[in-house]
């Protein structure tokens, strides 16, 4: 699988066809929304029409495999304008969705418009119902809840996705990349020339995984690569974590490890076991954040 991520404004069928014979076998369009407010509040400069001329031309050129991001938790959205940009979506027939909600950076434009009062705060209330609308919506059109924010058609679920959520190891390359091998997180430099720079002038390159580019650098405790391995895991809502293969990496248990948490959490309804694997309730979709925290 190699996805490449695309702006549905900035593709034509020439250029996703190059890409294509480049070795390009899956796209990911950054759709956000089919509601033009919507698109504006976010400064995006598409509008939907444009997304369905781009599902096309990816089509044109052999690319059938391609995921739609959409943004719920919007100032301003409401439940029946969230349910529009679905159904809108829907109507393309992707292979994959992935639908986030908005987090509200410090020191972005909204950021900034959440203090001067050009925008409301987002609503969680109104998330939550609109998550459950989407899983419901989903669910109807025959995609499978595979991770907490990622639907796909059966077979096509994202293998990036899977190898996060199943805590593997990837590298990361080029400029602003994140990667994880050899127990070790880092974080190249984010700046292009500075990248180049570092790597022309390499003398003896670190020892793996890291490179000269590398900005920072963390070598995973047992803890936390026991408490990375469960959150990442539990994020895969149909497969979750198998207790089995974590006792044998880990030299323990998950009780010996978490006991008295296992317990509450299971207690209040947000986690269960079934066939030998930890898995999120649905009550546990909505509050997962707070399930994963108690195991930091």
């Amino acid at each position: 699988e190699i996805t490449m991520e695309a702006n549905p404004g900035t593709v034509d069928e020439a250029y996703l066809t190059a890409v294509h014979t480049a070795g390009v076998n899956r796209l990911s369009f950054g759709v956000q929304s089919a509601i033009p407010a919507e698109l504006q509040l976010l400064e995006r400069e598409h509008d939907f029409p444009t997304v369905i001329e781009a599902v096309e031309m990816a089509r044109a050129a052999g690319l059938e495999n391609f995921n739609l991001d959409l943004i719920y938790g919007l100032p301003g959205q409401t439940l029946a304008s969230w349910e529009q940009s679905i159904r809108a979506a829907l109507a393309l027939d992707p292979a994959h969705l992935s639908l986030y909600c908005l987090t509200i950076e410090p020191g972005t434009p909204m950021q900034r418009w959440l203090e001067n009062g050009r925008i409301t705060p987002p609503d969680p209330d109104l998330a939550a119902d609109q998550y459950d609308l989407a899983c419901t919506l989903l669910a109807e059109a025959g995609l499978e809840h595979y991770e907490i924010s990622n639907w796909a058609k059966p077979g096509l679920a994202c293998e990036h996705n899977l190898t996060y959520w199943r805590n593997g190891e990837y590298l990361g390359l080029g400029a602003g990349a994140h990667g994880h091998a050899a127990g070790i997180r880092y974080e190249v430099v984010k700046q292009p020339r500075v990248y180049v720079r570092r790597m022309n002038t390499a003398v003896s390159p670190p020892t793996y995984p890291l490179t000269t580019a590398v900005a920072r650098c963390h070598t995973l405790t047992r803890r936390e690569a026991m408490s990375d391995t469960l959150i990442t895991q539990l994020r895969l809502l149909q497969e979750g974590l198998d207790t089995a293969v974590f006792a044998a990496q880990f030299d323990q248990t998950l009780e010996e490890a978490y006991g008295d948490t296992l317990l509450q959490l299971k207690e209040w309804g947000l986690l269960e076991e079934r066939n030998g694997r930890l898995l999120l309730t649905r009550k546990g979709w909505f509050l997962s954040n707070q399930v994963f925290y108690r195991f930091m």
